[in-house]
């Protein structure tokens, strides 16, 4: 005599909801990864600013648009303390067909950092921007970024809309 044996209903039921959940938790994990996940490697040199710690160092004080054109939002962050960089200017590819930008998913096109309120020390421009109009991710330094002065940097910056968060 052959029996059958069949699995409990009510066992089922809750292995389907473990493996649901564990499944849940995965993707979770994966979703809510670190800011840096998207965004290409910074230069040597330049603070990581998608680390918490790093990015706490630095206080936002304002918020301009490249030409006035929303698509091309600059951060401009200024040290905490007295170390270098004193200031830190981040250029955003925010062409995402939204009207916000983030630092965690657009690219960054443009970093300039100062060593002190007037002197630019570093300069760097995503080489695929620059040439193409597509940020690559990959940077170039400008050569001589000393020879630029503050006012050269900000003549083509203009007012950030309101609607502009950080």
């Amino acid at each position: 005599m052959k029996t059958q044996q069949t699995a409990s209903p009510a066992l089922g039921a809750p292995l389907r909801q473990i493996v649901n959940f564990a499944i849940l938790v995965v993707l979770l994990a994966v979703v809510s990864g670190p800011a840096s996940a998207g965004q290409a490697a910074l230069p040597e040199g330049v603070p990581n600013i998608f680390d918490a710690e790093v990015r706490a160092n630095f206080e936002p004080v304002a918020v301009v648009n490249l030409r006035g054109n929303p698509d091309f939002p600059m951060l401009i962050l200024i040290h905490k303390a007295v170390e270098e960089p004193q200031a830190m200017v981040i250029g955003l590819d925010a062409r995402n067909g939204k009207d916000t930008w983030s630092l965690a998913s657009d690219p960054i096109i443009l970093i300039v950092l100062f060593s002190d309120p007037s002197t630019i020390s570093a300069v760097h421009v995503d080489a695929g921007f620059s040439e193409k109009g597509k940020p690559s991710g990959s940077y170039r330094a400008v050569e001589d970024p000393g020879s630029l002065t503050l006012p050269d940097v900000f003549k083509s910056l203009a007012a950030a809309p309101v609607r502009t968060y950080m």
